[in-house]
C-alpha cells in the first residue's frame, strides 16, 4: 500500500427535506475525493423510491467505488455513461430523457493526476482561490424569479401562491434550457452528466503542483463556498433567516417550499493533499 496522501478534515451533507431524500452524495477513498449533487427531479418518476437525481447520484458514486487509482476524466466519463444507458435500456422512462432524465454535476479530485475536474456547477476552493462552473441560463432564469416575485409582492399576491407561480413561469424555461446541455456553444452550453459526451471546454480541469493543498468541495446547497464548514452553514443560515424565498440576497431558480428546511441539498468537504 502506498502513501495515503489526502486527508478528510470535515464533511457534511444535508437533504432539504430529508436525509433520506437527498439527491447529494460524496465519496472518498485512498484515490478519489467527490461531491456528487444530482439535479433535482423535474418529474414524478421513481425507481426503487428513488428520484431521477437520487439515482444519478447513486449511479456515479458506484462507478467510483470500482474505479482503479490511474483511471483519467474520461474512464470516468464513460463508464458513467454506460451506467446511465443501460439504466434506460432496463427500465421505461416514461418522460423525455434530455429534459427530464437522470442528470448528475459533482467536483472530482484525483489523487494520481493531482487534478481537479470541475464537471457542472458544484464549487471548488484550492487554498482559499474559489473556482467556479456557472450555469448561464440558471443564472437568468433566477433572476426573472426574483424579478417575478418582486412585481407579485407589489400586487399583494398571496406569497405561496407567488413563489407557485413564479416557478412555474420559469421552470418551462429551465427544462427548454437542456437543449444546451453538453454543447459547447457560448454562451449557454454546459456540463452535465446525463449519459453523453461532454465537451472538453465544458469541464474545468485544476491542475495542482506537488506542494501541500487545502481543498473544498461543496455543491450549490451553500450559496458561497466559505474557509470551514462552520462559516458556510452560518452564511447559509443568514440566508435562510433574512431570505427564505431566494429572490433578494441570494437569487436563485427556487425558495424554501413547505416540509423543507433549505433551498436545496448541501454537501460539504474539506480536505488536505
Amino acid at each position: 500500500m502506498g502513501v495515503i496522501n489526502i486527508k478528510i478534515i470535515e464533511k457534511f451533507i444535508a437533504g432539504k427535506t430529508s436525509d433520506e431524500l437527498c439527491e447529494d452524495s460524496y465519496f472518498s477513498s485512498e484515490d478519489f475525493v467527490v461531491v456528487i449533487d444530482g439535479v433535482t427531479s423535474k418529474s414524478d418518476f421513481t425507481y426503487d423510491g428513488k428520484t431521477t437525481g437520487k439515482l444519478a447520484s447513486d449511479i456515479i458514486r458506484g462507478v467510483l467505488e470500482k474505479m482503479n487509482r490511474e483511471d483519467s476524466i474520461d474512464v470516468f466519463l464513460n463508464k458513467v455513461n454506460e451506467q446511465f444507458n443501460d439504466f434506460y435500456k432496463e427500465v421505461e422512462f416514461p418522460y423525455s430523457i434530455k429534459e427530464k432524465g437522470l442528470q448528475a454535476v459533482c467536483a472530482v479530485y484525483s489523487d494520481y493526476y493531482r487534478e481537479i475536474w470541475l464537471i457542472g456547477d458544484c464549487q471548488v476552493s484550492v487554498d482559499g482561490k474559489v473556482y467556479l462552473n456557472p450555469k448561464k441560463s440558471d443564472e437568468i432564469l433566477a433572476d426573472m424569479r426574483s424579478l417575478v416575485l418582486h412585481i407579485l409582492k407589489k400586487e399583494n399576491v398571496d406569497w405561496p401562491e407567488a413563489q407557485k407561480r413564479a416557478r412555474d413561469i420559469i421552470e418551462t424555461w429551465i427544462l427548454k434550457a437542456n437543449v444546451f446541455a453538453n454543447k459547447a456553444e457560448p454562451p449557454f452550453g454546459y456540463a452535465v452528466i446525463n449519459g453523453n459526451e461532454i465537451p472538453d471546454s465544458l469541464i474545468k480541469i485544476i491542475k495542482l503542483d506537488s506542494n501541500p493543498h487545502e481543498i473544498i468541495f461543496t455543491s450549490d446547497g451553500y450559496p458561497k463556498v466559505k474557509s470551514d464548514l462552520k462559516k458556510s452553514e452560518e452564511y447559509l443560515n443568514t440566508i435562510l433567516e433574512q431570505d427564505k424565498s431566494c429572490y433578494e440576497l441570494y437569487l436563485s431558480t427556487k425558495g424554501i417550499n413547505k416540509g423543507q428546511k433549505s433551498f436545496d441539498d448541501r454537501t460539504y468537504i474539506r480536505f488536505s493533499v
